[in-house]
């Protein structure tokens, strides 16, 4: 039963580590083929019968530089202390964890630079032969191919986390984002929660305070398009924000486990760039499933979910950002004037309405700025 509990642990999470490793975040990768291990999805079967555990969860990939920005790529070993088998840990990644699936703890052995992962004469492995691009977890290999390299991600321009960003509006550059770690940003990013949406606009603020806690779906706004300039501090951050925020997150898109959240335009909607080049949320454009004619939501980023009945784009608005409007009436009988958040403000002529304080008004539908 012990080699059966460890199995399923393998298909669920597929990382070990050794001795003497310090909690923190790392990355992984297999001596012997350079591929790096991804945490794709969180779930896993086992075979009680050939006593063997289905690890389709767990993706193998070359290319060192595809991990910088990836969050599936990034695991927390968290050192719990030391018994007859040596020193022990609890492994955690995209919001999934050992100890709290199988009850138990893991322990691997360091040798000649790298470590190994076994349980009862079972080795942790690239099962994939061959130097293509892609490698399957698995037992079947020996030597080379069960030795794992363990880096930590420190921040350094070799191992650190950055953001590619996914939408330019107007010189500036954005990422909905949702990750298993807290993280605080570098100097010239900021990052953005939703704090409310009607039909004319969504209301961005700024999150309080200096780390940004895990499980926190967000929009990051970049410095520039360079991942090198978009580097996060990651840190061990956990329980929620205190502010009120309407982004949620989804961990994972694969298409093999059928583990996704299908889009759905009724009430959800991404960040993306409006017909009118504006920012906003819009509906999803990303290429249907050729088998089910579906949507997916991206995984490890935020969306924003909202009450059915409105646009299909809506527009983001920052404190103090005109977000592109500048038009300023001219020539308008009396109107109905409302702030953005639907608030009516009263009947104006155009002399009283260029006399408003400072802000964005709706005024005949449309967004009006008042300087």
């Amino acid at each position: 039963m012990k080699r059966l509990l460890f199995l399923i642990f393998i298909a669920v999470s597929s990382l070990s580590f050794a001795q003497d490793l310090e909690s923190g975040y790392y990355r992984v990768s297999n001596l012997k083929t350079g591929r790096y291990v991804y945490v794709k999805d969180n779930t896993g079967s086992i075979s009680i019968q050939a006593a063997t555990a289905e690890m389709g969860a767990i993706e193998l990939w070359k290319d060192h530089s595809l991990t910088l920005s990836d969050p599936a790529s990034v695991i927390y070993v968290e050192y719990c202390g030391s018994g007859s088998g040596g020193a022990y840990y609890d492994l955690k990644a995209q919001g999934t964890g050992v100890y709290s699936i199988i009850g138990y703890h893991v322990f691997a052995a360091y040798s000649r630079g790298s470590y190994q992962v076994y349980a009862e004469g079972k080795y942790l492995c690239d099962n994939n032969f061959g130097s293509g691009p892609s490698g399957q977890m698995g037992t079947d290999r020996t030597g080379d191919y069960r030795r794992w390299l363990v880096s930590k991600i420190d921040g350094s321009d070799e191992e650190f986390f950055g953001i590619n960003p996914s939408v330019n509006v107007n010189g500036r550059y954005f990422y909905p984002f949702y990750a298993d770690f807290g993280f605080s940003v570098g100097n010239g990013m900021k990052v953005w929660i939703a704090k409310s949406v009607d039909a004319s606009a969504v209301e961005m603020v700024p999150f309080e305070g200096n780390v940004v806690p895990a499980k926190t779906p967000v929009v990051i706004e970049c410095c520039s398009d360079d991942i090198y300039q978009n580097k996060l501090d990651i840190v061990k951050s956990e329980g929620a924000i205190a502010q009120s925020n309407l982004l949620k997150g989804v961990f994972f898109n694969n298409a093999t486990r059928k583990n996704r959240v299908a889009f759905d335009s009724s009430k959800m909607r991404v960040l993306g760039v409006m017909p009118d080049g504006n920012l906003g949320f819009v509906l999803s454009d990303v290429t249907p499933d050729k088998n089910d004619g579906k949507r997916y939501l991206a995984a490890n980023q935020s969306y924003l979910e909202l009450p059915a009945g409105l646009p299909d784009n809506i527009r983001v608005l920052f404190p103090g950002d005109e977000n592109g409007v500048t038009e300023i009436l001219s020539g308008y009988t009396t109107k109905e004037v409302y702030t953005i958040w639907g608030v009516k403000v009263g009947d104006y002529p155009p002399s009283q309405i260029e006399n408003l304080p400072v802000g964005i008004y709706i005024i005949d539908n449309k967004k009006v700025v008042i300087r």
